[in-house]
Parts: structure tokens; C-alpha cells; sequence
């Protein structure tokens, strides 16, 4: 049973019950070097007392700007072990955010992960960031006279450090169990700020109840052996709620952890083989991409019987999971209905149980592409869009969906592994409600919209020096208003469609969720990122940033130069031919015969060239700044928008 005081206790107690497993490969150059569990707990051991000598100690803010490795998590670990709140972001942040997060924080340690970065971010620090500043922790080594000589005193270098926490443990000095004691559960461990698609970041003030609780609702939910080592292969960003409340999971799990990057993630998950990944739809988008490409450029034969496999694969699937009850249905089915429901799933299990065996061994070579032996890939971050859904766990890649939000540390909801209900965003976690409401207060039918309200251990604490953020989402009663557009399904399975504050009203007074429209645009190979727009408007536009390639491809097809579609300063393409050809691809997908209604329908596109970076137009979890976007591109979007009145006009 979980029984931890903290979630500090959580590698010490890994290390006592599998000393020898290896918790980290760590990436030196093109090859590994192994950390055990054992190594994992001492150099928290030995970073912690090192720090506490430095004076890091119970309520201390420490900014952390530190990338996926190794030293992350044991800096984590350390400077959580003295009762201190860590304040996580990626080295890879701009350094206008770094600057933001460091003094809103309230800091007064900074660890860097190199001097380069260490010179960039205190160019920009005023004299009172310097002065506050007890000491600045470089992670990699390097020379402290690059550095402005009045911050030269305040450095120090993470291996001399170690060393010294290493030497003071020899000697006796291991006040590790009188730490873990004194850790109240209740204080703020980690203030996480929000990589909103909105304004500025937000801090979020998580504990160590918030995290905990994901580690008991996760542990059930991922059915892991802990007696049984499995891999995972780490993607996301280190400090990002989502990836950190995994890696205290994993943690407990016993698990290994292979550090990767987008660039080496492909390599890793065949190098390494991971068992279970967390991800965000992204990933799967574009590995979705490439596996229609790899199937499109097959032999006319071959090309129509791997269709037709996933095709029927997919009804085995899906009568398979309605006989189990897994199923999404808004409306309430007569005993007769179900019965006749049920004739008719198992008999087109029946008829298609000989494709899906055949499908078993016949995408073998789709499987070995993340590994071979990947038992569960969680979603999370965003919206699993069902035609990913249906293609991944139709080959045998079982993506299970899950949603929460940082102010929940952040998991509220997830499917079962054995119950993989397609379109579905689960269900609560243990010890979390879930409610639904509408604007007005009440309660919707089943099928009907509300927004989604959640209540549970796992809730923030509120928003650092922001009383009226926190007010205005957390009630009296503690219950979140998170801000998504979510139904409840007959069976109790919950699905989000929307962003309350995303939703776009039409002048004829319809709404649009656009996340819906922009996920089934993203089909597209043509299409890596989608912004549906049209507050207040007759009709919906849509600005569209293309895949790179297949824009090449599309080009060369109509023997198009870049200089006979590009507007170079704007990075707008205007080929009426090629604006012609991805219109129509969208017209394909947002019709009727998919599900859209008419007034869903995409009036005009700009399209523009895929420059879009994480830290402007994308999230840490690549979801799209929509802010950021309009703004950017705003000269543009106004240009479409009065061309769209035009043409009405005519």
C-alpha cells in the first residue's frame, strides 16, 4: 500500500527495495552511461547537504531553469528534501520569460544549466534581481571569469558541489530521515507557471498532497509490476506538470528513464523499447503522417490490402469494446435496442476476426517503429483526436487519452487500459469529483455541454501572489472551475470538446468549438497547425500553417518556384493554385458527410509557412498560442476578413 510522508521519500524508498535497478541512462555525447536507484538516492543525499550548507533551506524559492538530464531530477529532489519550492522551467525558455519567472518567484537561488545561459539571463536582471540572489548553481562546468565579475563570487559549479555533499556524508553528516520528517505535506513544494496560450504565466502553487495523489491514481491506472522493470522514454519537458507528476509516478514504479529530445525521439523508441510512454497528440499526429505516407507510396496491392485490414481491424475493435460497455452513447438505449445492438457487434466481431488476426502480424512493422513492445502510450496535454485513435489502436499501438490541467497536478481523468473506450477522456481518478454545469448554473442532461468543475487532492493550492486568479477558478468549497467544455456520456465516461474562453460565437448567434474543426483539419498532411477564427463574424476562417514538405512536394507538382507563391516579409503563401488545392482538402473534411454542421464550414483560408517554435506560437506541449497567433498575424487576418465581406457583398 502507498504510505509516503512526502513525495521526496518516494527514490529513497525505490532505492531500499531495488538498489542495483537502473533508474537513468544517461546521454553523454552518442552514448550512455547507466544511474542506478541506489546512485539516484545518494546524489539527492549528497546535493541536498551541499545545499543546506549553501543555506538553502525551509521556504526558499529556487528558479530552476534546467533541461531534461539527469542533474534535473536530482536538483529536484535536493532542493525539495530541505523543505524548499522549486521553481522549474526549461533552459531552452526565453530569457524575457526565465526574467519574469525569477522575479514574480520571489527567488533567491538560481540554477542554470550552463554559463552561456547564466550570461544571458543576468544581462537582463536589475540590481535588486543580482542583490537577491544568494547564490547562482551552474549545472555543466565552465569558466566563472566569462561571467561579470560581481556575480563571480555568487557561483557555483554542481560536481565540486557533489563532492562536497559526498565528503560531508562520509563524515557522518547525513541528516536525510531528520528532513524527510520535517516536510509538511500541506506547503507548497513547486511553483509551476503556466504555458498558457494566453498572457503571461500564471504560478501555479502545487504541494505535496497534489502529487502524491497522482501517484495513487496512477499507480491503478497504469497496471505496472513493479517487480518487473519496465522502460520509458521522456519526451516532454522536465518541469512540465504533466511529464514531473509521471516521473514521481515512474519513481515509485521502479521504472527506467531514458532522457530523449523531438530531434532523438524516433531513434530512442526503437533503441530503447519502451514498455509505456506519456505523450501529447502531437507526436502521434506526426507520426500518423508518416505512416500514411510510408502505406501511400506502397504498391497499388499491397496499398489496398493494408487499408482494408486497418478498416476492418478497426470494426473488430470497435464491437470488441461495445460488448465490453466501452462505448460513447448520449442517449438512452430500450432493452430490446441493446439486445438487437449486441447481435449485431457480435456478429461483425465474428466476420472480422480473421482480419484482425491477420492485422496482428501483419503491422508488426508499424509496432517495431516505437519499439516492438509498447504496452501503453497516455495522451495527454490536449485533445486525442478520434482518427488517431482509431488508426493507433487499430495497429496495435494503444494510446490511452487522459486530460487535466496544471492547476491539478495535473491528472483528473483517464480511459482504462482495458477499457479503451475510442473518443472518450475517461474517467475521474480515485478520490476526484467531476461535475458538470452550465452558464446558468444547472446541471445538463446526459449529451448535453457543461463546463467541467473538479474537486480532489489534487488541486492547486492557488496562483502565487495572484488572489483574484485563484478566485475567480477555485471556490470556497474547493472546486476548480477548469475552464473546458466537456459531456458525460450514459455510461459515466466523460469527453472534452472545447475551451469555454476558445469558443467562437458567429453574428447569427452559433457557437463553435473550434478545437473539434482544427483537429479534423489536422488530417491534412498538407496541415501542421490550424487557428479557426470568426468572433462576431458571418462566417468561419481559418489560418493555416503548412508541413513544409509537402508544401515543396505540392509545389514541384505544379511547377511552382517559392518566389510564385511566397510574400517573403509576411512568409504568406498566395498561389491561388495552391490555396486552391488545400481549400479543397479542407472542404473534404469539414463537411456534412463528416459530422459538421453548415455553419462549421471554412469559408477562406490564409495559408502560411510552418515557422511556428515552441516558446511563441507553440506551448511546451505544442499546443498553439492562439493569442499569439491573431496577434502576429494580424495585418494578414484583417486583410482575409475583408475580403471575405467582399465577397459576400458581390
Amino acid at each position: 500500500m502507498l504510505n509516503f510522508r512526502n513525495i521526496v521519500e518516494i527514490p529513497f524508498r525505490t532505492a531500499e527495495d531495488f538498489p542495483d535497478r537502473v533508474s537513468h541512462k544517461t546521454r553523454i555525447g552518442n552514448s550512455f552511461i547507466d544511474k542506478t536507484y541506489f546512485q539516484l538516492s545518494r546524489d539527492i543525499r549528497a546535493l541536498g547537504t551541499a545545499f543546506a550548507e549553501l543555506g538553502i533551506g525551509e521556504g526558499d524559492h529556487v528558479s530552476f531553469f534546467v533541461c531534461n538530464r539527469y542533474e534535473w531530477i536530482v536538483c529536484n529532489f535536493s532542493v525539495m528534501l530541505l523543505s524548499a519550492v522549486t521553481v522549474p522551467r526549461g533552459s531552452d525558455t526565453t530569457v524575457k520569460e526565465q526574467h519574469f519567472i525569477y522575479q514574480h518567484s520571489d527567488s533567491t537561488f538560481l540554477i542554470v544549466e550552463n554559463i552561456s545561459q547564466l550570461n544571458e539571463l543576468t544581462a537582463v536582471f536589475t540590481d535588486e534581481d543580482r542583490d537577491r540572489c544568494r547564490n547562482f548553481i551552474v549545472v555543466d562546468d565552465g569558466d566563472p571569469n566569462e561571467v561579470d565579475e560581481s556575480l563571480r563570487s555568487k557561483i557555483r559549479f554542481l560536481e565540486p558541489l557533489l563532492e562536497k555533499g559526498r565528503a560531508l556524508l562520509e563524515k557522518g553528516d547525513d541528516r536525510t530521515e531528520e528532513w524527510l520528517d520535517q516536510i509538511d505535506q500541506e506547503r507548497t513544494v513547486t511553483i509551476v507557471y503556466t504555458s498558457g496560450t494566453t498572457g503571461n504565466p500564471k504560478g501555479v502553487m502545487l504541494n505535496h498532497r497534489n502529487f502524491l495523489q497522482q501517484v495513487i491514481a496512477n499507480t491503478e491506472r497504469l497496471q505496472v509490476d513493479r517487480d518487473n522493470q519496465e522502460t520509458t522514454v521522456i519526451m516532454l519537458p522536465s518541469w512540465h506538470v504533466f511529464e514531473m507528476a509521471f516521473e514521481y509516478v515512474g519513481l515509485y514504479l521502479g521504472l527506467m528513464f531514458v532522457y530523449s529530445s523531438p530531434m532523438r525521439f524516433a531513434s530512442d523508441l526503437s533503441r530503447f523499447k519502451p514498455h509505456l510512454i506519456i505523450s501529447v497528440p502531437r507526436i502521434w499526429e506526426s507520426i500518423y503522417q508518416k505512416i500514411i505516407k510510408a502505406i501511400g507510396e506502397m504498391s497499388g496491392l499491397k496499398k489496398l490490402i493494408i487499408f482494408s485490414l486497418i478498416k476492418h481491424n478497426q470494426r473488430y475493435i470497435y464491437s470488441s469494446l461495445y460488448l465490453e460497455g466501452a462505448y460513447i452513447s448520449y442517449k438512452k438505449r430500450t432493452d430490446l435496442r441493446r439486445f438487437l445492438s449486441s447481435g449485431k457487434h457480435k456478429f461483425r466481431r465474428w466476420i472480422n476476426t480473421p482480419q484482425h488476426l491477420a492485422a496482428e502480424k501483419l503491422f508488426k512493422s508499424f509496432r517495431d517503429k516505437v519499439g516492438g513492445r509498447l504496452r501503453v502510450a497516455v495522451c495527454g496535454a490536449g485533445s486525442l483526436p478520434l482518427y488517431l485513435d482509431e488508426l493507433f489502436n487499430s495497429i496495435g499501438i494503444p494510446i490511452v487519452n487522459a486530460y487535466g490541467m496544471t492547476e491539478t497536478a495535473p491528472g483528473l481523468l483517464s480511459r482504462e487500459i482495458h477499457r479503451n473506450t475510442y473518443g472518450s477522456t475517461g474517467i475521474p481518478f480515485a478520490n476526484t469529483e467531476i461535475k458538470l454545469l452550465k452558464e446558468d448554473g444547472s446541471v445538463p442532461e446526459v449529451g448535453e455541454k457543461g463546463i467541467l468543475y473538479a474537486r480532489g487532492p489534487q488541486v492547486m493550492q492557488g496562483y502565487y501572489k495572484n488572489p483574484a486568479a485563484t478566485e475567480a477558478v477555485l471556490d470556497s468549497e474547493g472546486w476548480m472551475n477548469t475552464g473546458d467544455i466537456a459531456v458525460q456520456s450514459e455510461n459515466g465516461e466523460y469527453v472534452i470538446v472545447g475551451r469555454f474562453k476558445d469558443t467562437i460565437v458567429l453574428s447569427g448567434g452559433e457557437n463553435v468549438e473550434p478545437e473539434n474543426i482544427e483537429s479534423k483539419m489536422k488530417e491534412s498532411a498538407y496541415i501542421d497547425h490550424a487557428v479557426v477564427l470568426g468572433q462576431d463574424r458571418k462566417q468561419l476562417t481559418a489560418l493555416v500553417a503548412m508541413n513544409e514538405e509537402e508544401l515543396m512536394n505540392l509545389a514541384a507538382r505544379l511547377k511552382l518556384r517559392e518566389g510564385d507563391y511566397l510574400v517573403s516579409d509576411e512568409q504568406a503563401i498566395e498561389n491561388p493554385h495552391i490555396l486552391d488545392h488545400v481549400k479543397k482538402e479542407i472542404d473534404r473534411l469539414i463537411s456534412k458527410e463528416q459530422g459538421f454542421k453548415a455553419f462549421e464550414k471554412i469559408s477562406k483560408v490564409l495559408l502560411v509557412r510552418n515557422s511556428f517554435t515552441i516558446g511563441r506560437e507553440l506551448t511546451q506541449s505544442l499546443k498553439v498560442k492562439r493569442k499569439y497567433v491573431e496577434e502576429k498575424y494580424q495585418n494578414l487576418i484583417h486583410k482575409l476578413h475583408i475580403d471575405v465581406g467582399r465577397k459576400r457583398k458581390k
